[in-house]
This record gives structure tokens, sequence and C-alpha cells, in this order.
């Protein structure tokens, strides 16, 4: 498989706390060859707090291939390995560039950009 696009949906192997957590891939092509991608953390728990955070940002059942209803968590960008990510699935889905720009924004406001 090529290297993952920015916007794509992958399941991680297991999270710190053993969850295969889907993250959404936010580093730029042409950095994601090696072996680390940077992405963001989709969470389900506490959405009622969250989605009214400018550092998350919320998706519905069903958007873009997710199971439940979830937010991006923003403020926990984190470089993952590519051999944790469960590219031989293939994505989950990919976000529209609508919903990328409002990942971007909250990646600014996280980032202090």
């Amino acid at each position: 498989m090529r290297s993952p696009i920015r916007g794509q949906i992958f399941r991680v192997k297991g999270d710190a706390v053993g969850k295969r957590r889907p993250v959404l891939v936010v580093s730029p092509v042409n950095l994601n060859g090696g072996l680390y991608l940077s992405a963001v953390p989709f969470y389900s728990q506490q959405l009622d707090k969250r989605k009214g955070l400018k550092t998350c940002v919320f998706f519905g059942q069903g958007e873009f291939g997710l199971e439940n209803d979830c937010v991006a968590k923003t403020d926990e960008v984190s470089l993952y390995r590519l051999s944790d990510l469960l590219i031989s699935d293939g994505p989950i889905g990919e976000v529209d560039g609508d919903r990328m720009q409002q990942i971007s924004t909250a990646l600014c406001f996280s980032l202090g950009i």
C-alpha cells in the first residue's frame, strides 16, 4: 500500500489502554513514507464535555466510516509508528475538505499557532 494520506482514518493496533482506537492522519503524505506519521486520536467518551472544546472536532456515528459519535482530540496529536497502524486493512474512511479545515483550525489552537 502507498503511504497514508492526510485526512485518512486508520485504526491503531492498540493504544496505551489496549483499544483499537481510530486515528486521523494529519501529516502531509510526503512526510508519511518513513517510520512515523502524525495523527489525532478519536474518543467517544465524555462527548458532552469535549464537543464544546476548541481542541476537539465532533464526528457523528457513521460519518467517514466511524462507528460511534466521537471527537477528534487535536490536543493529543502524536507521532505514530506506521507499524502500529492497521495499514493492511486499509483506511476506515477519509475526511472531506470542510472537516479537515475544522481539524486544521483546532490543531492551530492546540499548538498555539
